[in-house]
């Protein structure tokens, strides 16, 4: 009994690593490069399901715009559409945070021309 528990202990000890790293959520925008006036697609996956997102976006000058707030669906996932109509040209920096999770996906970037 006790060896049981030792090795479900020592099983649930190394699997945790894995999890944890599959468990990061991930963001990703769609096109990379883009004329202004043109929509980015921003989607995300593997956030905490029914629950809040704060989106960030930096500008090329290295501000930030004011973060917005998501909901994801029923599979952690989220989408939103980047109207580039009045952003500035240059490279702009985005990465969300899981509100539920308190973790902070990658960081990806677009170019508007």
């Amino acid at each position: 009994m006790i060896r049981s528990l030792v090795q479900i202990g020592l099983i649930a000890f190394l699997a945790f690593p894995l999890l944890s790293a599959q468990s990061k959520p991930r963001i990703r925008v769609s096109p990379e490069r883009v004329q202004s006036g043109d929509q980015v697609l921003l989607t995300g996956t593997g956030f905490t399901p029914n629950n809040s997102v704060m989106s960030h976006l930096l500008r090329p000058n290295g501000s930030e715009y004011n973060p917005l707030r998501f909901r994801t669906d029923e599979h952690g996932e989220f989408s939103h559409k980047i109207d580039t109509v009045m952003l500035d040209h240059g490279n702009f920096e985005s990465w969300a945070e899981d509100e539920g999770a308190k973790i902070e996906s990658n960081h990806v970037s677009f170019f508007v021309e």
